[in-house]
């Protein structure tokens, strides 16, 4: 066989073990059902593009894009695909994720042991990502606990249920692995892609690539450290441009006022460690903690301590300004890196200890069956919807408005203004909660109605969930959530009169309701009505009128 067969055979092997591999990682893992959760925002702007229902009319996916690499990506799979695919992109960076670790693990224990033992730390590292394992966490404890070992602080992650834009944040473990592996111009690039995708990695980046700079010099490269950190710098300025030409300040007191309204109104839980450091956070800087010291020595662990003191550095600072532009960038998302990396770290050093016998066919075998087991789990979970749940009670509603959508046509459901700061104290994962703790937990964003624009291809006028970035939207954003407010209070007090003046001021077409509402007003006429929700249709002025 010629060199070039070779070549071609071994990667053709390769690709078809990652493709394996990732195929039941993403099994035993398990995927949220379209449209779940984020993807309600970070979908909107893409399936507008690619014309999807009435969505392009919508005033949310009018706004500034945050992600427009990811919503190009969404809008050609529309356009061109089965929406089917967006669960072979999750599962794809699923498998580059667990892929990059286990590159961490060769690089922690060596090439010979890595040889010997990868199924164990393999069947491990499964383990303690699956849906089983979060499953039978909520179960048996009434809480995620799993979660912590991949999650970062404050919400923070990389992975997650479903497709969307933080999911590229795989990129940087990828990136990671690629350098103790020896390949630092490529771990650089793939560092920029991260963040060219969702650009709230252009800071985690950053401090990746600084270690990486300092583990070259270290080594006596410092001509390499430098070209790594241009090359990845240089790769980066399209979305650090887009950034400031879209979402730099429209001026002082606007810009001020839109980040006081993200801190403190919609993503307090991610953005105030007033509110998100609790004990399970301080175990997982202990965590990490401990990681590096089992990191002495490799290259590994300068780029985990740069990436470390760097984010931890950021926080205390933002902590003792009090910085609201700090917080937006998120210092502590490096943690999201950091803590799956050093539950790889903690597992391959039980892995790799020699008095262990974690070698023969035996060990194979049970590995195996293992891993069978919990990909059998994760299926099960999934098909029995014991995970991801939003409720169904919606359905006759985004199926009714689905079919009878027409151009122009805007809808006011009902919104919740939940107050964040008040109920969130540390971080959670609300994937596995059975539905009716997920409503009434006072800590999860309302996840009635979520799905709407997507599901229905409809516009609305404002939700909780979905927000724009631009300081003069998110300020329009917070306006309209406060008027539908006011407008469901003067419903509650029989003010219908003034409710329909109020629609048609704002071009509202279709009023929603909970089932049983009654609205008695010559202008407001039924279409629909289901156990759960009526629509009302705002009829058109009179003639002279």
């Amino acid at each position: 066989m010629s060199a070039t067969n070779s070549r071609f055979s071994r990667t053709l092997l390769a690709v078809g073990l990652f493709l394996g591999g990732a195929a039941l990682f993403a099994a035993a893992y398990g995927q949220a059902p379209l449209y779940y959760s984020n993807q309600n925002q970070s979908f909107l702007h893409g399936l507008a593009e690619a014309g999807e229902g009435l969505l392009a009319e919508d005033w949310l996916a009018n706004t500034a894009d945050p992600t427009p690499v990811f919503s190009l990506l969404v809008a050609g799979t529309a356009r061109y695909l089965h929406p089917w695919v967006f669960h072979v992109y999750h599962a794809l960076l699923l498998g580059a994720y667990a892929a990059g670790l286990l590159g961490v693990f060769s690089a922690v224990v060596g090439p010979q042991l890595a040889r010997e033992r990868w199924p164990v730390f393999l069947v491990l590292l499964v383990a303690i990502h699956s849906a089983l394992a979060r499953w039978l966490s909520y179960r048996l404890v009434n809480a995620d606990y799993p979660w912590f070992f991949q999650a970062g602080v404050a919400g923070q992650y990389v992975l997650g249920a479903m497709f969307q834009p933080s999911v590229f944040g795989v990129l940087l473990v990828v990136a990671l692995s690629l350098f103790v592996h020896d390949r630092p111009y490529l771990a650089g690039a793939v560092t920029a892609l991260a963040a060219d995708i969702h650009s709230t990695y252009l800071l985690p980046g950053a401090m990746l690539t600084l270690g990486f700079m300092v583990a070259l010099a270290l080594q006596r490269q410092v001509q390499t450290a430098w070209r790594v950190g241009v090359l990845t710098l240089v790769l980066v300025l399209p979305v650090m441009a887009h950034v400031v030409i879209c979402f730099g300040p429209t001026s002082p007191q606007t810009f001020a006022e839109a980040h006081d309204i993200l801190v403190n109104l919609r993503i307090p839980h991610h953005t105030r460690p007033d509110l998100w450091f609790d004990w399970v956070a301080a175990l997982q800087i202990l965590w990490v903690v401990g990681a590096l010291g089992l990191v002495w020595g490799t290259r590994l662990f300068p780029v985990l301590l740069v990436s470390f003191l760097l984010g931890g550095v950021l926080t205390l600072v933002q902590i003792a300004t009090g910085s609201q532009t700090l917080a937006l960038l998120f210092p502590w998302r490096i943690s999201a890196v950091l803590v799956p990396v050093a539950t790889t770290v903690v597992l391959a050093r039980l892995v790799g200890w020699e008095r262990l016998p974690l070698t023969g066919r035996g060990v194979w075998f049970t590995s195996a069956v293992g891993l069978a087991g919990l990909v059998a789990a994760g299926v099960t979970i999934r098909l029995q919807h014991l995970a991801f749940r939003t409720g169904n009670e919606d359905r006759p509603l985004l199926e009714y408005v689905r079919a009878h959508r027409a151009p122009g046509d805007v809808y006011l459901v009902p919104v919740r203004i939940p107050d964040l700061v008040k109920s969130t104290h540390g971080s959670l994962s609300s994937d596995f909660k059975p539905l009716a703790e997920k409503r009434q937990d006072a800590r999860v964003i309302p996840i009635d109605l979520q799905r709407f624009r997507l599901e229905a291809g409809t516009p609305i006028f404002v939700d909780f969930k979905s927000i724009p970035y631009k300081d003069t939207e998110v300020i329009e954003w917070r306006d309209r959530l406060y008027w539908v407010r006011e407008l469901q209070e003067d419903l509650a007090r029989g003010k219908v009169a003034e409710v329909v003046v109020e629609m048609r001021r704002q071009r509202i077409t279709h009023l929603v309701t909970r089932a049983g509402t009654e609205l008695a007003h010559p202008e407001l006429h039924r279409i629909h009505q289901d156990p759960s929700y009526e629509v009302y249709r705002l009829r058109e002025p009179a003639a002279g009128n």
